[in-house]
């Protein structure tokens, strides 16, 4: 099963950081020689409209990073002391997030079917609509077993959707010096563009999702939805084997 490394940029008290686009494009270039990388996922905020959130969706971060590796080792292998992941740390490095606060995490990817997956995406890229509770549940693997039944059959449902993919926590071993976040679940739907996810959530499938979560076993914590703008990064694939964490 895949690894889905998330790396999040969230403001501080009385900032509002923004990812320029200079920073942008050097992401971009320093994703593509990350070893191992299977596909890298620049996620900037972008306004899209959720009824069932639209109070909170402005307090998305100000950048997230999903990086797909075919095993951990692989990603461990460049979040070790001397690693290529270690270059995020580096305070000349994204300049235009500077005194952002920065946390992460490792999470094994499921991902669902739908009618139509995205083929050909423009230069302008994809729009991920990115979802974490926080939890914690009262009998996690019922909260989870009772989410993948239910949720995924209703999500594809949406008109337009392209991508469905849930994620759920793996023990991941780090010398990078960012808190590593707690997180229950994530899940991610994609869809071509800010209007398509509007569209999206205006049809009676996003009823039918509200009257699911209402049914969710016993959970605490935040259920936070944020829209992105999401660049993709084909990587190199898979680092060897023999290439593992190493103290």
């Amino acid at each position: 099963m895949a690894i889905s490394w998330f790396c999040q940029w969230d403001a501080t008290a009385g900032s509002s950081p923004t990812l320029d686009e200079y920073d942008h494009q050097g992401l971009v270039a320093f994703l593509r020689g990350c070893p191992g990388l299977i596909e890298g996922h620049v996620m900037t905020p972008v306004h899209a409209h959720d009824p069932h959130y639209a109070d909170t969706l402005h307090t998305s971060p100000a950048l997230v990073l999903q990086l797909e590796f075919a095993e951990i080792g692989d990603l461990e292998q460049n979040l070790r002391p001397h690693g290529t992941l270690q270059m995020l740390a580096h305070e000349d490095f994204l300049p235009s997030l500077a005194g952002s606060k920065v946390s992460h995490h490792a999470m094994l990817t499921r991902r669902y079917p739908v009618a139509e997956p995205a083929l050909d995406v423009g230069p302008e890229g994809l729009l991920s609509y990115l979802v974490e509770y926080e939890g914690p549940a009262e009998d996690e693997n019922a909260w989870h077993l009772f989410y993948v039944e239910g949720h995924p059959p209703l999500l594809a449902k949406f008109p337009g959707i392209r991508k469905i993919e849930i994620y759920t926590p793996a023990t991941l071993i780090s010398a990078l010096p960012f808190v590593q976040r707690k997180a229950m679940q994530r899940n991610k739907t994609v869809f071509d563009s800010a209007e398509a996810m509007n569209a999206a959530m205006q049809s009676p499938v996003r009823a039918a999702l509200r009257k699911d979560f209402h049914n969710f076993p016993p959970f605490k914590g935040e259920a936070a939805h944020y829209p992105f703008r999401t660049i993709s990064v084909q990587g190199q694939g898979s680092v060897q084997g023999d290439m593992l964490w190493r103290g």
